[in-house]
């Protein structure tokens, strides 16, 4: 059914035909694998976004310290940013996005919830110092390494904001400490 429409003179010809439906189909897939990576990298960064937003609503109730309630809440806003520059990314490559954290973070995200509220702060910033740390090395490889230009610049700006969030973290992690 995919042959062209034409009369093939010899079998040689209907096989060419079969060769070149299948040359087709190979750059169609590599087309669409060439970015399999950013692709995932997308969908993995909305997961992540999903799970800070979850755990910094918690913070907001449970943390005892006004700088661990305000970090909170700046990342509450800027990750509800790059969740709406992640859908608006997605909807131009028509990816679907995890509408959930990962079984991972929500088992994380439940532990925290059962820690006593003076435990809290502590385990929250320690948990952000290192996802933070952890996350800015994967948006950083992205800015430099993504073909896709838009994945790319979406990457650089994120890196940015992630450094910043590290910042604050670490400054909050300080001032428990002393």
């Amino acid at each position: 059914e995919q042959l062209p429409d034409e009369d093939f003179q010899t079998p040689a010809e209907v096989s060419q035909a079969f060769g070149q439906l299948s040359d087709e189909a190979e750059q169609s897939s590599s087309r669409s694998d060439s970015n399999a990576g950013g692709n995932e990298f997308i969908a993995q960064a909305m997961q992540d976004s999903l799970a800070e937003m979850k755990l910094c609503e918690m913070a907001l109730q449970k943390a005892a310290n006004d700088d661990i309630k305000m970090f909170a809440q700046q990342m509450i806003d800027d990750h509800g940013q790059m969740e709406r520059e992640i859908e608006g990314l997605a909807g131009k490559k028509q990816l679907d996005l995890p509408k959930d954290p990962s079984a991972e973070d929500n088992a994380k995200i439940e532990k925290m919830a059962k820690l006593p509220d003076q435990d809290f702060d502590k385990k929250f910033i320690e948990h952000n110092v290192k996802e933070h740390e952890k996350d800015i090395k994967i948006f950083r490889h992205y800015a430099k390494q993504e073909t896709d230009t838009e994945i790319k610049a979406f990457a650089e700006k994120c890196e940015k904001m992630l450094s910043h969030h590290l910042n604050m973290a670490k400054d909050i992690d300080k001032r428990l400490q002393s």
